[in-house]
């Protein structure tokens, strides 16, 4: 320690001797031989230092701007679940009676995306969509069929046509792009929207397999606008073809893009305390009466326990889908013949329980842990140190993770 301290000093006493010899005073030289020993010292040590510093900074901002989609639940978790290609669409729509004419929109975008990126524009898929009519207002359901491809039509510019055999045959080429079939389907108004989708799954998987599922994607989606007063989280509504892109890549997408701040994933301990003493459902002054609880849960917990054979397939993290819009391969509604049986004694609650029950606020926190795949245990421990806080209050988004880290999760994406 001696030899290094000598060996540090030996030139600023050099130095001390020089300016003492063109006349400084002691104040002076101290002074100017303390400013050339802490630039000496920064040279060697401190600034090398705050490049590091730097360095690791960058690599740690790049690196959490990857991780935008695990946390936001956009990565793809399982390139070996991609679909070879969309054969067909599955549009369930719960409809009470709110105007849907925005879905033509949003399906017309698709097919002209589609074709843009196709390399044969004829080879759309096929457009199924279920309304699952809750108040009877069926006349106000519009003609999709026809408003789709009439606005196909209009939309097309000076695109030729193959040269027509009969007059059969012309009428049909001039007026159908895309094949939608349409279904409406009367069911009870009660249990939300969670019911008409239990119902929906229940009787796919009756008429489906795994096999004919396999080229299909199944889009959920409730009749209320996709506007920001209706968003039930900080963020923005996804549009049905992005959501179509993320499910043709195998994975469960929900129909909100949350803000940075806030991960799709939970805490899955803290999440399973959730409750509600009562609700006002969006849009509708009624309030929840006494039987809102009719069983008594305690919590979510107390009813997967009570109901369910069934375990969250991770136990510390659970993405939660708020505001009852998501997309999903259909061939995941095959991927758990356990939840097969559960997901009907599902139903039969909501059947059989009030107008509006605290079921429905459980079964909007589990559609993702029923459809999605779970995050793998390197993805978990990456979510995991990412998180700087979560909600641990009982509330909506009890659960969820929360940091300021997370960067580049905003951007809209273009189709």
């Amino acid at each position: 320690m001696k030899c290094l301290l000598q060996c540090v000093l030996s030139p600023l006493e050099k130095c001390s001797t020089r300016i003492s010899k063109k006349g400084f005073n002691t104040t002076k030289q101290f002074y100017l031989v303390l400013f050339v020993f802490s630039l000496f010292q920064y040279i060697l040590i401190i600034a090398p230092f705050n490049k590091s510093i730097a360095r690791q900074r960058k690599a740690t901002a790049r690196i959490i701007h990857e991780h935008a989609a695990l946390w936001t639940g956009e990565q793809q978790r399982n390139p070996a679940l991609e679909l070879e290609y969309v054969q067909k669409i599955e549009i369930v729509l719960a409809y009470c009676q709110s105007d849907v004419s925005w879905l033509t929109d949003e399906l017309v975008h698709y097919v002209q995306s589609y074709r843009r990126e196709s390399d044969n524009d004829n080879d759309v898929p096929e457009l199924k969509i279920t309304i699952l009519s809750k108040c009877g207002n069926t006349n106000s359901i519009p003609d999709f069929a026809n408003d789709i491809n009439e606005q196909l039509l209009l939309d097309l510019d000076e695109t030729p046509t193959p040269t027509p055999t009969s007059d059969s045959e012309t009428a049909e080429s001039n007026t159908v792009q895309v094949k939608v079939d349409l279904e409406i389907v009367n069911l009870i108004n009660k249990g939300g929207c969670d019911l008409a989708y239990l119902h929906y799954i229940n009787r796919y998987n009756t008429e489906h397999s795994a096999a004919s599922a396999a080229n299909t994607i199944v889009v959920f989606l409730k009749d209320s606008p996709r506007t920001k007063k209706s968003l039930h989280q900080i963020g923005r509504w996804r549009t049905v073809p992005e959501m179509i892109s993320y499910a043709a890549q195998g994975e469960f997408i929900c129909g909100i893009k949350t803000s940075c701040q806030k991960s799709v994933f939970h805490d899955s301990v803290i999440m399973k305390k959730y409750t509600l003493p009562n609700y006002t459902r969006h849009g509708d002054a009624s309030l929840s009466g006494e039987d809102f609880n009719v069983s008594q849960y305690k919590n979510l917990n107390d009813f997967m326990k009570r109901e369910l054979n069934w375990r969250l397939p991770n136990e510390e993290l659970t993405e939660i889908c708020y505001g009852g819009t998501f997309a999903v391969p259909a061939s995941r509604l095959f991927a758990d013949p356990i939840l097969e049986k559960d997901l009907k004694h599902f139903e039969q609650i909501l059947l059989d329980g009030p107008p509006m029950s605290i079921v429905e606020h459980f079964a909007e926190r589990l559609w993702a842990a029923f459809l999605a795949n779970p995050l793998n245990e390197k993805d978990t421990a990456t979510v995991i140190d990412l998180r700087e806080s979560f909600a641990a209050n009982n509330g909506s988004y009890m659960g969820t993770l929360m940091t300021s880290r997370i960067k580049g999760c905003e951007e809209d994406i273009i189709f």
